[in-house]
């Protein structure tokens, strides 16, 4: 089902945000910088960007819905590993958890709060680590999916996942890994880790070397096998949730037809399209939470 209306990647080296001016000299700075690097060593640089790729920018605060934080009926905290992580809820009935993307944080699932509520939902939102009010400094898809699952178990059954960017890979990954919903919604999803690990070199124009030797150290860390567990494309044929993707074709965070193709690849998701909204505005936007909450409440 397709529904028309006209209404840096997610990645890990992304710089805070900034007046146009501001970010664009920061970024010719640091492509000046690296290519510099790479003259000395390739080693040097890619040991640099692998470094730096893990460590995402918190959203600035306050944010939009921020103050919806102090109205929430329920605020505890996850332990994982050594690090505190705060969860949120609102309002009672099946779960509705919200999965940020990368450099974003749970509550810009906000405008979701107050249909989901009155609607007879509980809303469930976490920051992962290193992001939002979350402690911690680097993070990592790996384990961005394992405190999914952790946050899920703690809340109980959970009737829907609305998941934001890169946090829809996350949220995948923990539905084929056993996470059990009656639906699945992903906004702005990219296609799979290696387009967005593409999408940084091809922002930051690294030298083919030290983008080969970034990936390698990916390959040690996480394995081989990183790219394809950590790909949409892979992981959609295999999932049985009820399924909606959101593109927006203003978003140049990640470029729509990736959201397309997991779209393509997922049996008997529903597509909506928009123009305009952006990467970011999509979140929040009348139209499609209209949308998506009715997509999410249609078989409770």
């Amino acid at each position: 089902m397709t529904i028309h209306m006209n209404t840096l990647p997610d990645t890990a080296i992304q710089p805070p945000i900034q007046r146009p001016g501001t970010r664009n000299l920061a970024l010719a700075a640091t492509r000046l910088g690296l290519q510099l690097y790479a003259r000395y060593s390739t080693e040097a640089a890619g040991k640099l960007v692998n470094q730096q790729f893990f460590k995402p920018h918190r959203l600035p605060m306050p944010s939009r819905y921020e103050y919806l934080l102090d109205e929430a009926d329920s605020h505890t905290q996850l332990k994982h590993g050594a690090q505190v992580l705060p969860v949120y809820s609102w309002g009672d009935g099946p779960v509705i958890l919200g999965v940020h993307g990368w450099g974003g944080a749970g509550i810009q699932f906000g405008a979701y709060i107050q249909p989901l509520v009155a609607a007879g939902y509980r809303v469930v939102l976490f920051d992962a680590p290193a992001h939002g009010r979350a402690q911690g400094e680097r993070t990592n898809l790996y384990e961005m999916t394992a405190v999914v699952g952790k946050v899920a178990r703690q809340i109980g059954p959970v009737h829907a996942v609305l998941a934001h960017s890169l946090g829809s890979i996350a949220a995948a990954r923990a539905v084929v890994d056993g996470l059990a919903v009656q639906h699945l919604v992903m906004l702005a999803p990219p296609a799979d880790l290696a387009a967005v690990v593409n999408g940084v070199a091809d922002e930051l124009q690294l030298p083919a070397d030290v983008l080969a030797n970034h990936r390698h150290r990916m390959e040690q860390q996480f394995g081989a096998d990183v790219w394809p567990r950590l790909s949409l494309l892979e992981l959609a044929p295999r999932l049985k949730a009820q399924g909606l993707v959101v593109v927006d074709y203003g978003d140049r965070s990640v470029p729509p037809d990736q959201s397309e193709r997991v779209h393509q690849r997922w049996p008997g998701s529903q597509i909506l399209r928009t123009q305009g909204l952006g990467h970011h505005r999509l979140l929040w936007d009348s139209d499609v939470v209209e949308r998506v909450v009715g997509q999410v409440t249609a078989s409770a």
